[in-house]
């Protein structure tokens, strides 16, 4: 499998990778605006009934998740979930699959991935070890390096505008529920929820950072 590696220009300021491990996001089809396979009528016998596993890795950061497809999909991209978004991290595993779902506020997002238990732990140390109160920091990084993040995932020959608008919003300054809501505003009725999962996931972000105060 052709899975571009992140790389160390792709990281924030202070950004350390602490695992990495194959894995595949799960989208739902629907969502997604794509149509089923023609051979997918035991998808359910799995708990995959009209969603697919999209082929990639997932990096743990000590600021984020980090999820990067490969090339042999139809739906391609990279999408980070921040730690101080996270409100939970459970075992979602269906039949033989072995599956994890992680919570925000906005969103759950579920990947196929083997070696739960110790992920589950790892993701739970970085959370309990990133202090809320840094929230506006790492908000204020994003801001200033957004092609890092990744735009989310989008099929083939689609385009997502998110880099462009995190752009826009540094001229914002500290003012993270702008930008938020800039953000939220490029997301029209023409964006499906997989194209938008990106930029969901950076507004979020900003929103918290928006009700923290700044470390004296």
């Amino acid at each position: 499998m052709a899975i571009a590696p992140l790389k160390r220009e792709e990281l924030l300021p202070g950004e350390g990778i602490i695992l990495r491990k194959n894995a595949n996001a799960v989208i739902d089809l629907r969502e997604a605006g794509l149509s089923r396979f023609a051979f997918d009528d035991l998808m359910w016998l799995v708990g995959m009934q009209g969603k697919e596993a999209i082929g990639g890795r997932i990096y743990l950061t000590n600021y984020r998740l980090v999820f990067k497809s490969h090339r042999f999909n139809r739906v391609r991209g990279t999408f980070s979930v921040f730690l101080p978004s996270i409100e939970e991290v459970r075992d979602a595993s269906f039949a033989v699959t072995r599956q994890v779902a992680i919570s925000t506020g906005m969103q759950d997002s579920t990947f196929v991935v083997w070696g739960i238990p110790h992920l589950i732990e790892a993701i739970e140390e970085c959370r309990a070890e990133f202090d809320p109160a840094y929230t506006v920091e790492l908000a204020a990084l994003v801001l200033a390096e957004p092609w890092k993040i990744g735009g989310g995932l989008q099929a083939v020959a689609r385009y997502e505008a998110l880099n462009r608008v995190l752009s826009a919003a540094r001229r914002r300054g500290d003012d993270f529920t702008g930008a938020a809501t800039a953000v939220t505003g490029s997301i029209d009725g023409r964006c499906n929820r997989v194209d938008a999962a990106g930029a969901l996931h950076v507004a979020e972000l900003l929103i918290r950072a928006g009700q923290r105060p700044t470390i004296q």
